[in-house]
């Protein structure tokens, strides 16, 4: 199916990552875990990865588990493992996966999502032939980057947090936040976003996109960070910077977007009284739930039905304010598949250079980002293969193609 110049796959074919495995050879038998968002996207990722790089271990992500596809990768003959809690998987579950990489004689890479390994890389280094971990996320990065100032990094560490291309998936994470968001005050709360007053609190790339997502739905947009400078580009951007407890006071609708604490209990008097929040962020990180459920009676009023957004009424003791707080704080996105097609092929793809490169060539302990010239092997597979303006054998000889050599051509 074309639409302008762009092609649509309904079949949902992972194109680059196949061409990229095809054309890899695992030389010494390298094996890998995957701790993965579980969805329906996931399968032929899984597939991909394990025809090159035999996949010993899947662990699931909790707050992203689809249970009708672990059943289908477990149908499959993968070992698929789903931790109870994000408290277990930042504390305990470093020990399935040494225990996975010390049953094989063979080298080992791990491709994480949330660096759930930072603080354990010194376990993961008495494996042997364990050649590092591969990480995706900024939340993932920056807790990396605390374990490397606290005590060290004892592996390789290779990130795609703050990539080019991975800014292509963030450009397009806020929208599919606003999205989930507002299928939940349509189907859930009988409400809509026209007109709300909708403040966003971190204006990094996911900011960015979560502002412009509510902007094109008519909201009334606040932004918020904890940078000056940031404040003032948003500004420039058109959007209205504002002190966080005025935000907090006067939105409607506040969607967590830092990738850290952004909401603390210090901050609960200045939650607007019926408000709603919400996270655009990794893990549960972006509000104090904790520190909220010792001043606050909580209430579920998650409507009876499969798939629905679990959303809780929480009532300050002291002074009778309420608000809510949906998805129990963890990402709103993953109540619908947040990214399909050509972009997620981008992403996994560069997933998949990232294990290549540490697959191939040795890296001393620390943090590394992937190179520029692995990130244009992508984006110059990727273009031809679903922008049909490049797909013609005469845009081949564009000089896109030939970048970055071609700046000098005369």
């Amino acid at each position: 199916m074309s639409v302008g110049a762009t092609t649509v796959d309904i079949e949902g074919k992972m194109k680059v990552l196949r061409k990229l495995a095809s054309a890899t050879v695992n030389a010494d038998g390298t094996r890998s875990i995957l701790l993965q968002h579980i969805l329906p996207t996931t399968i032929e990722y899984v597939d991909i990865i394990n025809s090159v790089y035999p996949v010993d271990l899947v662990i699931s992500i909790v707050y992203s588990n689809h249970q009708p596809t672990v059943d289908a990768l477990r149908a499959k003959g993968y070992n698929v493992f789903v931790p109870p809690s994000i408290e277990y998987m930042k504390t305990e579950l470093w020990k399935k996966v040494v225990e996975t990489i010390q049953a094989s004689a063979s080298p080992f890479i791990f491709q994480e999502v949330g660096g759930y390994m930072a603080e354990w890389t010194h376990e993961l280094a008495k494996c042997q032939g364990f050649k590092g971990c591969v990480e995706d996320t900024k939340g993932g990065l920056w807790r990396y980057q605390a374990a490397a100032n606290a005590s060290g990094l004892k592996v390789p560490i290779l990130s795609m947090a703050d990539t080019a291309l991975k800014r292509v998936e963030d450009s397009l994470i806020g929208d599919a936040c606003v999205y989930s968001l507002e299928k939940v005050l349509r189907t859930q709360l009988a409400s809509i976003l026209d007109g709300l007053r909708c403040g966003v609190v971190g204006w990094g790339n996911i900011g960015k996109s979560c502002a412009t997502a509510f902007e094109g739905r008519n909201a009334v947009v606040s932004v918020y960070d904890i940078n000056p400078v940031i404040n003032m580009l948003a500004y420039g951007r058109g959007f209205y910077p504002m002190p966080l407890a005025q935000l907090l006071a006067e939105s409607d609708i506040v969607m967590g977007c830092s990738g850290r604490r952004s909401i603390r209990v210090a901050d609960i008097n200045d939650i607007k009284n019926g408000s709603i929040l919400c996270s655009a962020s990794s893990k549960d990180i972006e509000i104090d739930l904790r520190g909220f459920a010792n001043l606050c009676d909580i209430a579920d009023l998650t409507p009876t039905g499969v798939g629905l957004c679990p959303i809780e009424k929480y009532t300050v003791r002291e002074t009778g304010k309420h608000f809510y707080i949906l998805k129990n704080g963890t990402p709103i996105d993953f109540l619908d598949m947040p990214l399909q097609g050509a972009i997620l092929d981008c992403t996994f793809s560069e997933l998949f250079v990232c294990m290549r490169e540490l697959s191939t060539n040795p890296h001393a302990p620390g943090i590394l980002e992937l190179a520029d010239a692995l990130q244009l092997s992508v984006a110059q597979k990727w273009l031809p293969t679903y922008a049909e303006t490049f797909s013609s054998s005469s845009a081949l000889n564009d000089k896109t193609f030939f970048f970055p050599d071609s700046w000098n051509w005369q």
